[in-house]
């Protein structure tokens, strides 16, 4: 009989229906690696029982053809719907976003910091420098960054006065012969001597004072300019303090945002090698240094040790291995940075970013790292204004160290005089508390703080000499360059 027959198909369609639901599998199991299916045969060939009327023979491959032609029906079906979807979406115009063949694009420059003359100077007021004098070799480095900064340079100070903080007599003739240099210098003499009486005997109430301290040996072309704006544009603020290197506010969040790097000192004295760019009183570059390759790669940080400026012993495991030593950068810096001092870092005043000299020493070296490869970028962290390129890092009432300060002579006449003998609290905890008007870091303003009076081992490094190599290359002027002392 012809398997063809049109006359019979609406009729074959619904017998398969009924005859394919009329079956019925009563054992399924596999043996000897063959199929069998068996309802009680004894010959495992497949069997079936009837819930019905028996089929007719001639329709159980009819069956199976149009079984197999339904389905090929709709697998087609299925094809032609992907593949007319397919074309449609090729056809769609993709957004710009969500183009994956397109190659990412490539990483962006780090920010450029604006040149001095982009900053317009305020002229409704003076900008007066107000430095804390006491140590001439650290003044001999800062003195090329006042005079650069200078109105008459160009620069935002209107004026620099030297507060005498020290009655040592070999340093005032020092001061005495610094500010015959400049007719914007200017020496005050205090009545008593004291932080708490320079505030009180050295500000006028119409004046911006940028307090900077005289172990100041670093900080960037804009940094004057940066705290000064960020004081004009957020006046609710109490002062505005640059970016520290080595401070114990700043200097765990410079390790955690990657401006610190991979350092430890060296243990024993290299050759001397006159040649050596790593070395020597014009050495500055992090570059020339050579990799360190000696033994534990491990530096103790000690808290035990009194906060009177007293140094280790020299049989101290803490201490500096010897004067004048170098910082040497880590092989594989990445890893190896948790096994250097700053992995000790707490966001803590009074924790062992103020006082080991060891920590130090790594953000100090860090910092010049930074200088050399034009990335200061990696300390620019806080929130901005729309209109300025400014970072704020809001301290919250929290201790900050005030070494570079814009504060209005104002705030600080009208809070004098202070309760204690400790200015840095009352500046930056006591009177901004009282008053509801927090201190501000502005990130983007780098300055570098040389050490505290629980760091004195880091005299021991080379790194003052570094410093005054850099201000000598790059700061200072050709007939104001910066000897080196006498043995160092």
């Amino acid at each position: 009989m012809p398997r063809d027959n049109p006359s019979r198909s609406s009729f074959e369609s619904s017998e398969l229906l009924r005859s394919t639901s009329s079956f019925e599998i009563d054992d399924v199991e596999a043996a000897g690696g063959r199929h069998a299916y068996s309802n009680g045969s004894a010959n495992g060939q497949p069997r079936f029982k009837r819930s019905s009327a028996q089929t007719p023979p001639w329709r159980r491959p009819r069956c199976i053809y149009i079984s197999l032609a339904v389905a090929a029906v709709l697998i087609l079906g299925s094809i032609i719907i992907l593949q007319k979807s397919n074309i449609v979406e090729q056809l769609r115009p993709a957004p710009e976003n969500d183009i994956p063949e397109a190659p990412p694009p490539p990483s962006p420059p780090p920010p450029t910091i604006p040149e001095m003359d982009k900053f317009e100077k305020p002229v409704d007021f003076k900008i007066i420098g107000l430095i804390f004098f006491g140590r001439p070799p650290n003044i001999a480095i800062l003195d090329c960054y006042l005079k650069k900064n200078l109105v008459t340079n160009g620069g935002f100070l209107d004026e620099v006065h030297f507060i005498v903080n020290t009655d040592k007599e070999q340093d005032i003739k020092y001061l005495d012969k610094l500010v015959k240099t400049s007719e914007l210098y200017t020496k005050v003499i205090l009545p008593e001597l004291g932080y708490k009486s320079v505030w009180e005997h050295s500000v006028e109430p119409e004046h911006m004072y940028i307090k900077i301290d005289d172990d100041m040996v670093y900080f960037d072309d804009n940094a004057i300019a940066n705290v000064v704006y960020t004081k004009l544009n957020h006046p609710d603020s109490f002062a505005v303090v640059a970016n520290l290197v080595n401070s114990p506010e700043t200097g765990w969040l410079h390790y955690h945002f990657g401006a610190v790097h991979s350092y430890l000192p060296e243990t024993v004295p290299p050759p001397k090698d006159t040649s050596s760019a790593s070395l020597g009183p014009k050495a500055w570059r992090a570059s020339a240094l050579p990799i360190w390759n000696e033994g534990e790669m491990s530096f103790p940080v000690t808290m035990d040790k009194s906060d009177d400026g007293s140094v280790l012993e020299a049989d101290n495991p803490a201490a500096p291995p010897f004067k004048g030593h170098r910082w040497l950068p880590l092989p594989d810096p990445e890893k190896n940075i948790y096994k250097t001092p700053m992995a000790k870092s707490e966001y803590n005043a009074y924790g062992p970013d103020w006082k080991s000299w060891a920590l130090a020493a790594q953000v100090h070296y860090s910092l010049l790292e930074n200088i050399e490869k034009n990335q200061l970028h990696l300390y620019h962290y806080g929130t901005s204004s729309p209109s300025s390129s400014e970072g704020v890092w809001n301290m919250a009432f929290s201790r900050m160290n005030i070494n570079f300060m814009a504060i209005w002579g104002k705030d600080v006449l009208d809070n004098a005089p202070f309760e204690g003998p400790d200015d840095e609290h009352e500046l930056s905890v006591n009177i901004p508390q009282k008053l509801n008007r927090p201190v501000l870091v502005n990130t983007h303003a780098v300055a570098a703080h040389f050490s505290f009076r629980t760091q004195h081992e880091l005299y021991d490094t080379d790194l003052l000499s570094r410093y005054r190599a850099y201000a000598n290359e790059m700061i200072c002027t050709k007939d104001n360059q910066i000897a080196s002392p006498k043995g160092g």
